[in-house]
C-alpha cells in the first residue's frame, strides 16, 4: 500500500479521512468516488429542474389563449406556435422520465 505523508496545512488533508497524516491509496479512491457521486446528483438535479420547467411551460402555454390579455386575432399564431412547443418540451419530459426509469432498472 503507498502511503503519502502530507505535509503541514496541505491541500491534499481533506483526502486524509482516518485522520493519521498519511493518503492511502484506499482514500484517494473513496473520495474520488464521492466526488463522482456529488457529479451524479448535480446533474440529475439539473435534470430534474429542466423538466419541470418543461411541464410549466406547457400548462402555461396552454392556459395563455384563454388569458384576456390575449388578443383573439393572435390565436391563429399561438396555434402554429403551440405544435413544436408541446412536442419539443414533451420529449424532454419524455426523456426524462425514461433515461430515469432505465437508470433504475440497472
Amino acid at each position: 500500500m503507498n502511503a503519502k505523508k502530507l505535509e503541514p496545512k496541505s491541500r491534499y488533508a481533506e483526502y486524509d479521512v482516518d485522520g493519521d497524516g498519511t493518503v492511502t491509496d484506499e482514500e484517494l479512491t473513496k473520495h474520488t468516488e464521492m466526488l463522482q457521486l456529488e457529479l451524479q446528483e448535480e446533474k440529475a438535479d439539473s435534470q430534474r429542474k429542466m423538466a419541470w420547467v418543461a411541464v410549466g411551460s406547457m400548462c402555461f402555454f396552454a392556459l395563455l389563449p384563454i388569458a384576456p390579455f390575449v388578443p383573439s386575432d393572435r390565436l391563429d399564431t399561438l396555434a402554429s406556435i403551440s405544435d413544436m412547443l408541446f412536442l419539443s418540451q414533451a420529449s424532454i419530459v419524455g426523456l426524462y422520465f425514461g433515461a430515469t426509469a432505465y437508470m433504475a432498472k440497472r
